[in-house]
């Protein structure tokens, strides 16, 4: 044999090695890691789906430490361990033997007789491609001759807007109740707010919401909030049903908005943000004032914008000198539970920045219409300086083009546009105010509501129990508002043509407040109610019965 064919032949030898040692070390790492589908084709929009358990849902007599469920695909293995809860809660370890597209959940020891035992997996399941599964799965087995039945109903409902609340968690033990134990099973709400337990043997039950933080199906007292149902205690008959109705969520925030960062964008223009949502009152204000105590002559606030509503602009009528340090007291700005601001401790540098901001507009108020005395409001973007804004206003009532409107003032950076005497409904009015951002007019063509263009809502008690009823009715983007306080009925009238949430309670106790209700001790909720997108139509009343 010649030396070059030594050569080849010791050369194709160690490709073969080679090819080998890594196709090799391939099929070690596929089967250690998560296995993924072929790439190609169409994206994968849809959740994985279980296509079979072994054994199947309601088996009795089930004497095995096995239960194993087939996937329609591959799945995302951590995302199991996450979505994975076995019921009820007496403290079975178990592991995960894996197969390709299935897994087995082997239990460490034997499942008590005449236990119905309850593994389900939760929608956090993931399939390779993120898709998560579209409702969880149940897999119900028996280590005695028949598999309870019992099954209770619910929904927790968000007190605010009367939406059902998704992905919300409700505790249910099984007397005796222990609540500092786990809870013996747990539901996750819908995405319409309701939740159902099953396979439940005949007894006493305590369920209540939780806003189970870490998941660990224990009401953390000191940081979760907790409400309880209409009733402490359910006793629920062998293979009976009943429903625990429903729990209205009310969100409490004690927490103060803070003040994060203050920036200047000139001389005179502050901008804040904070650590949540604000709201200014109408006594909101702001002083600024330099290392010597002296408090800078006037600041003023001057909008939230739209899209950032954790952000406040304001403008000094002084200078804020780049080489001084200033401080600042806010008051009258308070979050949507009407919280006020933390005490500010930082403080800030002046700038000898000059102002660029362009002045243009950024919003007005009641998007929606106005009542005939009400006046325009029209926010710019700073302190509105230039007479060409005020002077340049022009109305256009009916066919009549009004050039100088009797009714306009400024304040700060709003303009003002009271109606001559009162806006008329019947009257087409054409609002032309200038906009020195485009160098042009914006024409708003407000809406009027007159008497005709008005309705009424009648809303009648279903029951006369005791306790007045407190309504409120509302519309947030025509900013109206209205209380009432009844015990039979009441009409509220003078209602644009709109859509509004009425919520109302039956105040037991007499405090002026719903309360929704406490855990432990237990406290029963007072009625509460809540309806949304309630029409009113022009020049009818619309009835609304009030049932708790």
């Amino acid at each position: 044999m010649t030396a070059n064919k030594i050569r080849r032949n010791q050369h194709l030898v160690n490709k073969y090695l080679l090819v080998s040692t890594v196709l090799s070390l391939a099929l070690l790492l596929s089967g250690c890691a998560t296995p993924s589908s072929p790439t190609g084709g169409p994206r994968d929009e849809e959740g994985p789906t279980i296509v079979k358990t072994e054994p199947e849902t309601g088996t009795t007599n089930f004497s095995e430490r096995g239960i194993e469920l087939h996937f329609s695909e591959f799945v995302e293995r951590s995302s199991l361990v996450q979505s994975i809860i076995v019921e009820p809660d007496i403290g079975i370890e178990y592991e995960l033997d894996w197969g390709r597209k299935s897994v087995a959940i082997e239990f460490k020891r034997d499942i008590p007789d005449s236990t119905t035992l309850i593994v389900t997996i939760g929608t956090e399941l993931r399939d390779t491609n993120g898709n998560e599964m579209a409702s969880p799965h149940k897999v119900a087995v028996s280590t005695g001759p028949e598999i309870d039945k019992g099954k209770l109903f619910g929904r927790i409902i968000n007190a605010q807007t009367g939406e059902g609340n998704e992905e919300q968690r409700i505790l249910l033990y099984q007397q005796p109740v222990d609540l500092s134990q786990k809870a013996d099973y747990i539901a996750t709400t819908d995405t319409s707010g309701s939740f159902q337990f099953e396979y439940l043997s005949a007894g006493r039950y305590k369920a209540f919401w939780v806003d189970d933080r870490n998941r660990n199906k224990i009401w953390d007292t000191q940081q979760e909030r907790a409400q309880p149902f209409e009733r402490e205690f359910v006793d629920l008959a062998k293979a009976g049903e009943d429903t625990l109705g429903a729990i209205f969520v009310t969100a409490v925030d004690t927490l103060k908005p803070v003040l994060q960062g203050i920036g200047l964008f000139s001389s005179r223009r502050l901008r804040m943000r904070f650590s949540e949502n604000i709201e200014l009152t109408d006594s909101t204000t702001i002083q600024v004032t330099d290392t010597l105590g002296n408090g800078v002559a006037g600041t003023n606030p001057l909008y939230i914008p739209p899209d950032e509503p954790f952000v406040l602009f304001a403008q000094s009528n002084e200078d804020l000198a780049e080489e001084q340090s200033y401080s600042l007291d806010i008051s009258g700005v308070v979050d949507s539970y009407g919280n006020g601001l933390e005490p500010i401790a930082q403080t800030f540098t002046g700038s000898a920045q000059e102002d660029t901001t362009q002045q243009r507009i950024i919003t007005r108020n009641n998007l929606s219409g106005y009542y005939p005395t009400d006046t325009v409001k029209v926010t710019y973007a700073k302190n509105i300086d230039e007479p060409a804004i005020r002077d340049s206003l022009k109305v256009v009532r009916g066919t009549e083009l009004v050039e100088q409107w009797p009714n306009v003032g400024v304040e700060n950076n709003i303009l003002m546009i009271a109606p001559d005497s009162v806006w008329q409904a019947s009257m087409e009015y054409e609002l032309r105010i200038w906009d020195p951002i485009i160098e042009d007019y914006r024409k708003l063509q407000p809406t009027i509501w007159g008497a005709s263009q008005l309705g009424k809502i009648r809303a009648v008690a279903e029951d006369s129990a005791a306790g007045e009823i407190h309504l409120r009715l509302r519309n947030e983007e025509s900013e109206i508002r209205r209380n009432a306080l009844f015990s039979g009925e009441v009409t509220i009238d003078d209602l644009p043509a709109l859509q509004y949430t009425v919520t109302a309670f039956r105040d037991r106790n007499g405090n002026g407040q719903w309360d929704f209700g406490q855990v432990a001790p237990y406290v029963e909720p007072e009625p509460y109610f809540v309806q949304p997108e309630v029409p009113v139509e022009q020049g009818m009343t619309g009835d609304l019965t009030i049932v708790f």
